[in-house]
């Protein structure tokens, strides 16, 4: 089997868990490419260079190749990884080296059981829907798709205005700090934290929010991903921030983008024993309460 890896930088506390997941590949006799910049990294961290099949620096390298791909660090890092696999429909797993672990939800105690898991094929593939921007000179060129969301922001202290269509019909004007338009696996990012719901992550749906809207008629809106969505904004200030996943990028004052549904999915892991909702009531602490029994 082989096994890619993506990482970027993880702290020095955590060498023992990797070198307890080359040791686990090792052992299972897996092909392992790594990303080269992370394992540049890994060299000056562990003091010596771990063995790997090859490195891989673009996606035209590694997503026709590898059988799995494994990201390392925190739920950012996940998202960087998809970039790499493009629409190869390649199995993506996280180990989770950074805070809240959403995406990336492998503690470093389970790297054992989960690469027993892995290779074992102990696990389901759940398929996320992505959105893909469209628009003149799209900064994100090289690969303009998201897991997560597409964000507009305010980079100065003057609002933006945000004329908003969907298939062609005016729904509003948003005056505010930015909109945020998310998957569903991103209902329970940034979304979340505007006060937008949480959509099942197989839900055929984008969830549009408003940040810090300046009239109180406006609220997050769910509508079909079958939908094609565009926004038309501007500011005083000299420029807005645009952001798509973890990349973000400083464009003119003014702006038309449309997002729509990306024509593929991205493969997410659900080892044996984890789903969804169990990551929801663990990490989001979801409908914690102490008359609670059921683990």
């Amino acid at each position: 089997m082989v096994i890619a890896l993506y990482g970027n930088i993880v702290d020095k506390e955590h060498k023992g868990d990797i070198e307890l997941l080359f040791g686990e590949l090792a052992k299972r006799g897996a092909e392992v490419i790594v990303y080269a910049p992370f394992l540049e990294f890994l060299r000056s961290m562990l003091g010596h260079t771990p063995q790997v099949k090859a490195v891989y620096r673009t996606p035209g390298e590694v997503k026709h190749l590898a059988n799995f791909m494994i990201s390392i660090g925190g739920d950012g890092t996940f998202l960087e990884s998809v970039s790499f696999i493009e629409d190869s429909c390649v199995p993506m797993v996280g180990i989770n080296f950074g805070r809240l672990g959403f995406l990336a939800h492998i503690s470093s105690e389970d790297i054992p059981s989960a690469i027993e898991q892995i290779f074992n094929k102990m696990y389901t593939v759940e398929k996320r829907s992505a959105l893909e921007l469209v628009m003149d000179n799209n900064p994100f060129e090289n690969f303009p798709f998201g897991l997560n969301d597409f964000t507009l922001q305010k980079k100065g202290t003057a609002m933006i205005t945000i004329n908003t269509y969907i298939d062609g019909e005016f729904l509003c004007t948003y005056w505010s700090d930015g909109l945020i338009v998310s998957t569903p696996t991103g209902s329970t990012a940034y979304s979340l934290s505007v006060g937008g719901p949480i959509l099942s992550p197989t839900t055929s749906a984008f969830v549009i929010s408003p940040i810090a809207p300046h009239n109180l008629t406006v609220r997050p809106l769910v509508i079909p991903d079958s939908s094609t969505l565009t926004l038309k904004a501007t500011t005083r200030d000299n420029e807005i921030l645009m952001s798509l996943d973890s990349r973000s990028v400083a464009v003119g004052s003014s702006l038309t983008a449309t997002i729509k549904k990306a024509s593929f999915c991205v493969g997410v892991v659900n080892l044996r024993g984890n789903n969804y909702f169990k990551t929801l009531r663990n990490k989001l602490m979801w409908g914690a309460d102490t008359r609670n029994t059921k683990d």
